[in-house]
Parts: structure tokens; sequence; C-alpha cells
């Protein structure tokens, strides 16, 4: 695969990062303090943060501008209950493992394994939130 494939793989997760750290800071200040959901919402935005920071160094490193965050973003659920920020976190879950399969698909060293990490993160929190585990995370099934 070419460097740019690669690099495009690395902006487009980054971009799914820095929007589910968004997310997670909208769910998590939506929540009961101390609520099972609540503390996963506080624990995920710490990971998603972490992988944003990775992601912004291995773009980097690359010798690309890392695609910066939105100021906002429009979420497709409002969280105004506990199954509100389940729906979201599955979403959240799901497209960050779709996301982290294209850099799995381009990368190789050190970015493809961050990605194989992450891609079994966010497989196991979208099942946490309550979303069906599958077989093959991050790949539509037919």
């Amino acid at each position: 695969m070419s460097a740019g494939t690669v690099v495009e793989a690395l902006q487009d997760a980054l971009a799914g990062e820095h929007a589910a750290v968004y997310a997670y800071g909208v769910i998590g200040g939506r929540l009961d303090y101390g609520t099972r959901y609540q503390d996963l919402a506080t624990g995920l935005y710490a990971d998603h943060r972490d992988r944003r920071d990775a992601l912004t160094q291995y773009v980097a490193d690359a010798g690309a501008e890392p695609v910066a965050a939105e100021a906002a973003y429009e979420l497709p659920v409002a969280v105004e209950s506990d199954t509100d920020a389940q729906r979201l976190g599955q979403q959240l879950e799901d497209r960050c493992s779709v996301l982290y399969a294209g850099v799995v698909a381009t990368a190789t060293g050190g970015p493809r394994s961050f990605a194989v990490e992450a891609l079994g993160g966010s497989a196991l929190a979208g099942v946490e939130w309550g979303a069906p585990s599958t077989a093959l995370p991050g790949v539509e099934q037919p």
C-alpha cells in the first residue's frame, strides 16, 4: 500500500477519535455520576483521548499535518438517558472499529499493531454498551 493510503486511513481514524472524544464528553456529562454507564463513558473518554494522541503522533511522524478536531459535532442520538447513551456508545464504537479496520488493512509496523489493539478495544467497548459481538468487528457483514 502507498504511504498516502496509510496516512489517509490514519487521518480518518484520527477524525473518528476527535468525534468520539467529543461524544464521550457529552455522554459522561449527561449521565448520573457513579452509574455504570457514566463510569464506562469516563473510562472510554480517556481511552479515546489516548488513541487520538497516538494517532496524532503517527500522522505527524508520517510527515503529514494531523486533521484538526471540529469545534462541535452533530450527534446521531440526543443523550437524555442511559438507553440513549447505550445507543450512542454502540454507534461510536462500531464506527471506530470500522476506521481501525481501515488502518489495519493499509498500515504496517507500529501503526498496524496500534490499530489492531484499538480495533479490539472498540469491539469490546461496543459489547460493554450492549452491542452484539461479531466474528469480524469493523467489517461490514453481508
